[in-house]
């Protein structure tokens, strides 16, 4: 039988994981709910914690809840979720502490005493939805919209029905459909009050409050396998040494070498330290932030005790090939991706590309998502009876970002889940599993070379190359070389919690992928400055003041 299994980077289609599998070789689905990306907590905030983004928020009443409600519907399908250690933190911090991030601060101020500026970021972010799916088909957000297009002023009920929609548009469909006051406030369409607002976010903290013991009571029952991602989310093979940017001739090496393999170790230790407080146990399996990979952090993992780790189906072409086999050779010979390898005592799953992103990019535009079900359980039974004379054992594993597809599927792909699931179900030649339990049942193949790469390109171009990337390690450094010099522990640990958050990926990947609001810079020099401050120094003008 052939295994299927799909990762998703931060949800059953998250990166978050979901396994699919079938009954002669099993299958699991991982979904990985990332850091991933945005939220970024503020060191001070009054007597309460801040997050300067609203991310976590957002797609945690959304996606990291509605993701592993509509799993919880079908008995015999498992999954993977895969969390990043800061991730899991913020969710707790919500549900725990009442957490408050920017967004909902400004969404329960009147309208009266907004500033000019925080009207401002209210007409310009409170339409970070998809317009076809969220803006379009309500009346008075599309009216709202057309406003904002066409410069026109915003009212103070403007202002308020645009607090209300927008934060209302973030439950998942479920939740909607089980609270009645919901619903009385969806179809009311406009002319919302303050108390509407303040019922809204209070569901909202009700909603985060479910989030983990959902996953608790899933992993329990044994439907679902936790794994997690390196803490603040960092490209580990960069972390190690960014040397390994030898490898590729195309990319430009930092200024100065940036080498600290303990903060590799840090990293994993601080997120599996979070993963047995909230599960009471270790991940077993680890989805490394980006999938980015290299030798000796496979190294890390296995002196760590993982035992096994996702990356994408590029990383293995490249592993596999030779001076003698060339890479489009090996690429073409896909039913090699359809099993689990073994490099060093390590256990990794590489990603069927084609269908995780298939997932995560085309089948959103199906305006049928049955037929997009459909059409994705056609492939799996493909690959089933193309590859069973191939190889014994197979697992399809479909690894992707489990947090930001959904709003572009109709109903939040609910009805696309729940077909893939049900069919699962139901099938004699498909079944899902999770990664800990394939390989529990079966040998992994040998592998004897691990290529590095992450699942961008199969290199890390998007984190370190570019000048203005270059530049941030160059200033990473410089800054590690000033904290490693002092010699209050206290100091010093308040500094490296700081200094972590600098290591993750996010600053450098939007400085690839330009972000227009320049809030990830602004936040990287907020960290900075914090780090200079606890130092007794002001931090250098090529840094603060660089364009």
């Amino acid at each position: 039988m052939a295994a299927m299994t799909g990762f998703l980077e931060a949800s059953i289609f998250s990166k978050s994981s979901w396994p699919w599998r079938r009954k002669i070789s099993p299958s699991f689905g991982y979904f990985d709910n990332g850091i991933k990306k945005l939220n970024f907590k503020s060191i001070d905030f009054e007597e309460s914690t801040k997050f300067a983004l609203a991310v976590k928020t957002e797609h945690g009443v959304k996606d990291y809840y509605g993701m592993a409600r509509v799993l919880d519907r079908f008995d015999k399908v498992k999954a993977v979720f895969n969390f990043s250690g800061i991730l899991l933190e913020q969710i707790m911090d919500y549900a725990d502490n009442k957490a408050k991030d920017y967004y909902s601060i400004l969404t329960l101020k009147s309208p009266k005493y907004l500033t000019q500026k925080e009207k401002g970021f209210i007409i310009d972010r409170f339409f970070s939805l998809n317009l076809e799916r969220y803006i379009r088909p309500n009346k008075r957000y599309l009216q709202l919209y057309q406003k904002k297009i066409s410069k026109a002023k915003f009212s103070s009920q403007d202002i308020m029905d645009l607090q209300a929609i927008f934060n209302m548009s973030w439950f998942h469909p479920f939740t909607i459909k089980e609270n009645k006051h919901l619903r009385e406030l969806i179809q009311k369409g406009r002319s919302y009050t303050k108390s509407d607002k303040e019922y809204i976010i209070h569901k909202q903290y009700d909603v985060l409050t479910k989030i983990i013991p959902l996953y608790r009571r899933l992993l329990k029952e044994k439907r679902i396998e936790i794994s997690i991602t390196p803490y603040a989310h960092p490209i580990m093979p960069l972390i190690y040494d960014t040397d390994i940017l030898k490898e590729f001739s195309y990319l430009k090496n930092p200024l100065i070498r940036f080498s600290y393999p303990h903060d590799c170790q840090r990293h994993l230790d601080m997120s599996q330290d979070i993963c047995r407080s909230i599960f009471g146990r270790n991940a077993k399996g680890s989805w490394p932030s980006e999938g980015s990979v290299s030798e000796a952090v496979a190294g890390v993992y296995t002196d760590k005790g993982f035992n096994w780790i996702g990356t994408d189906e590029g990383i293995l072409f490249k592993s596999l090939t030779t001076e003698f086999v060339s890479y489009d050779m090996i690429r073409n010979q896909r039913h090699i991706i359809y099993q689990p390898y073994n490099f060093r005592g390590l256990n990794i799953f590489f990603r069927d590309r084609n269908l995780s992103d298939a997932i995560s990019f085309i089948y959103q535009g199906w305006e049928d998502p049955v037929f997009a079900a459909n059409d994705l359980l056609e492939h799996f039974k493909r690959i089933h009876y193309y590859t069973q004379a191939m190889v014994k054992n197979r697992v399809i594993s479909i690894i992707m970002d489990g947090e930001n597809a959904w709003e572009y599927y109709k109903n939040n792909g609910v009805e696309f889940l729940e077909t893939v699931y049900s069919a699962l179900e139901k099938s004699k030649i498909l079944s899902s599993t999770t990664p800990s339990e394939f390989i529990s049942k079966h040998d992994s193949k040998r592998l004897e070379r691990l290529s590095p790469g992450s699942w961008i390109n199969s290199d890390f171009g998007v984190w370190a190359g570019s000048k203005e990337n270059n530049h941030n390690w160059y200033v990473l450094k410089r800054i590690r070389e000033q904290i490693d010099r002092v010699k209050d522990k206290d100091t010093k640990d308040r500094l490296m919690e700081r200094f972590r958050i600098l290591e993750g990926s996010d600053w450098n990947w939007w400085n690839t992928f330009e972000e227009t609001t320049g809030e990830f810079k602004r936040i990287f020099i907020s960290y900075i400055q914090d780090i200079y401050k606890i130092l007794g120094k002001r931090a250098p003008s090529y840094i603060i003041n660089r364009k």
